[in-house]
């Protein structure tokens, strides 16, 4: 049996099963004090905003002492807070501010490596009995001869190769006379979770934070947090490949090694601890571009959003077929009673215009938003935010609120140039164009207040050769709702709903229309007839007539035998 619904539980969801989540990059969100770097306050002045364009939790990057010479990435203190961003006041303060307004507060955590310069890695260095094995050392393969002679280039212990750079991932440090590991880059050291000490500080850390009133964690990189023990040579996937990099190896030995699993658990259990207390469910999110089957494993290990990057390839090439695909795939294996989420956009890819092109921005907007369970959206996303041209921090340009100098972002040089188009592009123009991406994000954002999005199912469609995306959100008793994207971006589509799809109502209104689509709200549209779709257009279509009537009986009967196909399908799916 095969089925493309999922049909969301009836019972009341918990407080993030149907949350929108908005990633907020401090650095670059609102400065409150002048100095040109996003801030705590900045944060706290805007989360009204954040409540009137449905955002429910903000996910906050690192906001923990740093040089941030990687994003923040790279700490030297997870206790204290940067003081480029405020203080611990200053937090207490907005989380306090986000509680009152019923908006979730949830951090990023990087247990995978610290800075180079954070105190542990210096003592580590000086090899402190305490502290000497919370990183990964190794000797050279030729130690005997190195420490002989300081003339002798140390040789590496493996082959394993950072992700950026093209280099070895051991660092020789002359101090210690051994190699360290990295993943990534040399001033991120990697962390020894093989070492139950470091364990323990990571658990203090995450005690630490959850008593302060953060709701949940989003954990960095976490597919590289264990390395094998056997530490052996990775096999080389390309002998013909005349550069010698990261994608030259299967990482069997350095990427989701089985120990992660129980690590999960660990951290599950003690977030589980205050929720005994007080009831309330503080959630794991996940990053890791790992396979199906893994981040399936994460959610029984007890992650509830192990962030789905499969819909996000960040490519014009990317067709309807291709995110269909993803989106059955997901939902078919995901374990039973797991919730589905989305990243469509997040702070390491390129924004949407500069990877699908500005015709799009409603469209992915809309598909971010309309699939059930989780969305995850990138600040500035909702008004159609472009790349800047600094390749690192492509996605990280400061938020444009409005056309004065600095975009409102700040009253001085910001620490990153704003993107030129915010004379145009901003939250305070956007507010007042009724079809600019502001006004179509917010609309969009609001159906999801309603039952059909918080507990219906998910149908999904193709047509014109793979051209038109078109999806269903239903629930028996309530109204429909069918968003319709053109993903041709070159070409008018025009469709015709009832050539494939028999159980809409004759009669269709729409919603809302994309900034670049013909359609009004509240325009009616017949099933039966051709609906012409400008390149990129997106519009969304309801079965309510204005008389107020939601499906007919038909739709309803229909809609009722899908799902009992479905629960059928689940059983199956448990072998129940």
């Amino acid at each position: 049996m095969y089925c493309k619904e999922i049909l969301r539980p009836t019972v009341e969801l918990d407080w993030w099963q149907n949350a929108v989540i908005y990633e907020i990059f401090p650095l670059s969100f609102k400065d409150s004090d002048g100095d040109g770097s996003g801030d705590f306050k900045g944060i706290t002045q805007k989360l009204d905003y954040l409540v009137d364009i449905g955002v429910t939790a903000i996910w906050m990057t690192p906001f923990f002492e740093s040089p941030l010479e990687s994003g923040g990435y790279d700490i030297t203190n997870y206790l204290e807070v940067n003081d480029v961003f405020g203080t611990i006041d200053d937090l207490k303060d907005l989380l306090n501010a986000a509680h009152s307004k019923d908006l979730k507060v949830i951090m990023d955590f990087v247990p995978n490596h610290s800075s180079d310069k954070h105190i542990w890695f210096k003592k580590s260095v000086n090899n402190d009995t305490h502290y000497a094995d919370y990183y990964i050392w190794k000797d050279a393969k030729n130690q005997k001869e190195v420490i002989k002679n300081n003339s002798i280039t140390p040789i590496v212990p493996n082959n394993w190769q950072t992700m950026y750079g093209n280099s070895s991932s051991w660092i020789w440090h002359n101090t210690r006379k051994q190699f360290y590991y990295t993943q990534f880059i040399y001033n991120l050291p990697d962390l020894n979770f093989r070492n139950k000490k470091v364990h323990e500080e990571m658990k203090n850390i995450l005690n630490y934070w959850i008593e302060l009133g953060i709701d949940g964690i989003r954990i960095d990189a976490l597919k590289h947090v264990y390395e094998s023990e056997s530490m052996g040579d990775e096999p080389i996937l390309n002998n013909n490949n005349p550069v010698f990099d990261y994608s030259s190896l299967d990482h069997i030995y350095t990427g989701d090694q089985v120990e992660v699993y129980d690590l999960i658990k660990e951290w599950r259990l003690l977030l589980d601890e205050f929720k005994q207390k007080d009831h309330h469910t503080r959630i794991i999110m996940t990053e890791s571009y790992s396979n199906h089957s893994v981040l399936y494993n994460y959610y029984t290990s007890g992650a509830e959003v192990p962030s789905n990057f499969y819909l996000m390839n960040g490519s014009s090439n990317y067709t309807p077929n291709d995110f269909e695909r993803e989106i059955e795939k997901w939902i078919a294996k995901m374990p039973f009673g797991a919730t589905f989420n989305s990243v469509l956009q997040n702070h390491d890819q390129p924004r949407f215009p500069s990877s699908y092109g500005k015709e799009l921005i409603d469209g992915l907007n809309a598909l971010s938003l309309f699939l059930p369970g989780v969305s995850i959206v990138l600040y500035g996303g909702e008004i159609g935010m472009e790349n800047i041209t600094d390749k690192t921090n492509c996605a990280r340009g400061p938020m444009q609120w409005d056309d004065t100098k600095y975009a409102e972002f700040s009253t001085h040089v910001p620490w990153i140039a704003v993107h030129p188009d915010y004379v145009t592009r901003n939250v305070q123009s956007e507010s007042y164009d009724p079809k600019s991406y502001l006004n179509f994000f917010k609309s969009v954002s609001k159906l999801r207040q309603s039952e059909t999005f918080i507990r219906g199912g998910l149908a999904t469609d193709v047509f014109n050769d793979n051209k038109v995306f078109v999806l269903n959100r239903f629930l028996p008793g309530h109204e429909n709702y069918t968003l319709i994207i053109n993903m041709d971006t070159n070409y008018t589509q025009r469709v015709r709903l009832s050539d494939k799809i028999s159980n809409l109502c004759d009669s269709l209104t729409v919603v809302v229309g994309s900034i670049n689509s013909n359609f009004d709200t509240g325009k009616s549209l017949l099933t039966a007839e051709w609906i012409d779709l400008s390149p990129g257009a997106t519009i969304i279509l309801t079965e309510k007539t204005e008389t107020g009537s939601t499906q007919s009986s038909g739709t309803q009967l229909f809609i009722t035998l899908k799902a009992l196909l479905l629960c059928l399908f689940f059983i199956k799916m448990c072998n129940i």
